[in-house]
């Protein structure tokens, strides 16, 4: 018999290219059927999959576009794994984190912008 996920349970979020892939074979689509719509590599695509590659922005949009899905989300999703792979043995990546949640908007003061664009 399963196990009910109880109401205060967390699930972990699945990682950029777990998540793709379920995606992908909830819709029964071949690998090579999106690289070839998102005009990626069919072997890139499948390092994303694997966790051993990340999509730029432009082909995490193009997989929001053939998917229907909301890019800004993918793109937050890509960031985030983005993030987790470049900070993650940094012990005041999960700080820095917090200073984000509680003031999102401190990053875009005129004094950074031209930080940003880079």
């Amino acid at each position: 018999m399963a196990r009910q996920k109880k109401e205060n349970e967390t699930t972990i979020p699945l990682r950029f290219g777990e998540w793709l892939r379920s995606l992908r074979r909830t819709r029964k689509l071949p690998l090579r059927v999106i690289a070839a719509a998102t005009e990626m590599d069919q072997a890139h695509l499948s390092k994303v999959e694997l966790g051993h590659r990340l999509p730029t922005t432009k082909q995490a949009a193009a997989i929001a576009e053939f998917f229907e899905l909301d890019a800004t989300e993918i793109e937050a999703r890509r960031i985030a794994e983005k993030f987790c792979i470049e900070h993650a043995s940094n012990p005041a990546a999960e700080q820095a984190v917090l200073m984000l949640h509680k003031d999102p908007l401190f990053h875009r003061t005129k004094k950074y912008s031209h930080i940003s664009s880079q």
